[in-house]
């Protein structure tokens, strides 16, 4: 009976026990996050003192092969083609000043030889009159008629001596006749192709016994050793591209690489692709005409640095730590390359924040205590 009578008190003993107890548990709790949250927020801060510099980046580029001396081939006479003891067909080589191409051309040739005769005739009908008008002056005319050859290519006509002269040949057409038989001589010497260079046909468009009409393309010749490969770049590259950079080309088609130069940089972009032409010339025996080759064109960004390409925010800022607080500093981004970023418009010296932190803010305060300055190389070495 009697415990019954203090039941109630227990109870209530109990109740604030408990109560006491939860309540040491819960402020225990408390501290434990109070003590998590100030141990994140003392995380250290990783800053980079920023020295600009010179920055080597790769520019990717590719294209076909072509050789430098490379001339397309077209008929300037009709005829009928005359094939050689060399025949003109792809891939025969040739020396400079050999026959490539020959169009029959004895129709002509006879039409040449009658005109030449022709000039003859009137010049050996001059000099009697010439003895006559002008005694002192007929030498050197009575030489040219005693020399010539209606076989063999006109010689230069005599110098006149005076204008008198001189009227006097126009006045009986011996200029007009004479640069007639020079102009039929130069038609009569298309009807031969020679070599312009030591080479190779690449293109033959001919076949013996056929027809040549005037203007037809007729085949194509080159010369080896030397090639010139046409890339395209980005326009915000092409400032960078300067003429004499090396590249190293590869090819599926060989092993190792080959060495080029750049030659020169178009200024006009191509509406097309918005890019701009970038010639590079490269000597090797292994090259081939039409063969496509690639590489990597490391060039130089004065004034500049890499950064993680993380770092950059949505609005192509950076983070960077001024008087402890951490602010948006505008950047100009040169190039990204995978996972970095070629940026110009730091000044030397800033600090920017070098590893991102959770929840960083523009206008954040961070304890200088937990400021970390990295070792961070600020530029690339070079090539």
């Amino acid at each position: 009976m009697q415990l019954k009578k203090f039941q109630p008190y227990i109870i209530a003993v109990l109740i604030i026990a408990a109560g006491l107890l939860i309540g040491r548990l819960l402020s225990t709790h408390k501290d434990t996050q109070e003590e998590a949250v100030a141990k994140k927020e003392s995380r250290p801060v990783k800053v980079r003192v920023i020295e600009n510099g010179t920055v080597f980046r790769k520019v990717a580029l590719s294209g076909k092969l072509e050789a430098v001396r490379k001339i397309e081939l077209y008929a300037e006479v009709s005829g009928v083609f005359v094939e050689t003891s060399h025949p003109f067909r792809a891939g025969n080589a040739f020396k400079k000043g050999q026959v490539l191409v020959r169009i029959d051309d004895e129709v002509y040739r006879s039409t040449v030889l009658a005109e030449r005769s022709g000039l003859l005739n009137a010049l050996t009908l001059l000099l009697p009159d010439l003895t006559i008008d002008f005694p002192d002056h007929v030498a050197p005319w009575q030489a040219y008629v005693r020399n010539f050859r209606i076989d063999a290519p006109l010689k230069p006509l005599p110098k006149p001596a005076t204008d008198r002269i001189r009227n006097y040949l126009a006045a009986r057409n011996i200029y007009t006749r004479y640069y007639s038989v020079r102009s039929m001589e130069e038609t009569l010497g298309k009807y031969r192709i020679t070599a312009p260079f030591d080479g190779v046909v690449t293109v033959s468009d001919l076949n013996p016994g056929m027809l040549v009409r005037t203007g037809q393309k007729i085949g194509e010749f080159s010369a080896g050793g030397r090639y010139e490969l046409e890339a395209s770049i980005g326009v915000k590259d092409a400032p960078f591209v300067k003429k004499g950079e090396q590249i190293e080309l590869h090819s599926d088609d060989f092993t190792g690489t080959v060495r080029g130069v750049v030659s020169r940089v178009n200024t006009a972009i191509d509406e097309s692709t918005q890019t701009v032409k970038v010639y590079i010339v490269a000597e090797d025996p292994r090259l081939k005409d039409g063969m496509y080759l690639s590489g990597d064109l490391e060039v130089p960004v004065d004034q500049a640095v890499t950064v993680s390409r993380n770092l950059l925010g949505a609005d192509k800022k950076l983070y960077a730590l001024r008087d402890s607080v951490i602010v948006g500093v505008p950047v100009e981004t040169v190039a990204l390359d995978g996972r970095t970023a070629v940026l110009r418009g730091l000044k030397d010296g800033t600090k920017i924040i070098a590893e991102p932190v959770e929840g960083m803010f523009a206008g954040m305060v961070v304890d200088p205590s937990q400021v970390v300055v990295t070792g961070e190389n600020n530029q690339e070495s070079g090539k």
